[in-house]
C-alpha cells in the first residue's frame, strides 16, 4: 500500500510541476491564478462535502448498497476480462 501511494504522490508532484512550467512559459501572473485555483478548489470541496452530507442523509443505506454493487459489478468485468484475455 506505501508503494502505492508513494507512487501516486509522485505522479501528482510530476503533474504540478509540468503545471507550473507550463504557466511559466505563458508569462502571465502566478499570484493570480494560484488565487484562481484555490478559490476553485475551494469552492468544488465545499460544495462536494454539503452535496455529500445532504445525500448520505437523503439515499442513507440505499447509497452505499448501490455503490458496493456497482464495485463489485466492475470487480466482476475486471475478473472476466483478465480471465478471458489468457
Amino acid at each position: 500500500m506505501f508503494k502505492l501511494l508513494s507512487g501516486l504522490g509522485v505522479r501528482m508532484v510530476i503533474d504540478a510541476m509540468a503545471v507550473g512550467v507550463g504557466l511559466a512559459f505563458l508569462e502571465v501572473n502566478i499570484g493570480a491564478i494560484a488565487l484562481a485555483i484555490g478559490a476553485t478548489t475551494f469552492a468544488m470541496v465545499t460544495c462536494g462535502i454539503m452535496v455529500g452530507r445532504w445525500l448520505g442523509n437523503v439515499a442513507g443505506k440505499r447509497a452505499e448498497m448501490v455503490g458496493g454493487l456497482l464495485l463489485i459489478g466492475i470487480g466482476t468485468s475486471i475478473l472476466l476480462e483478465h480471465l478471458n484475455a489468457a
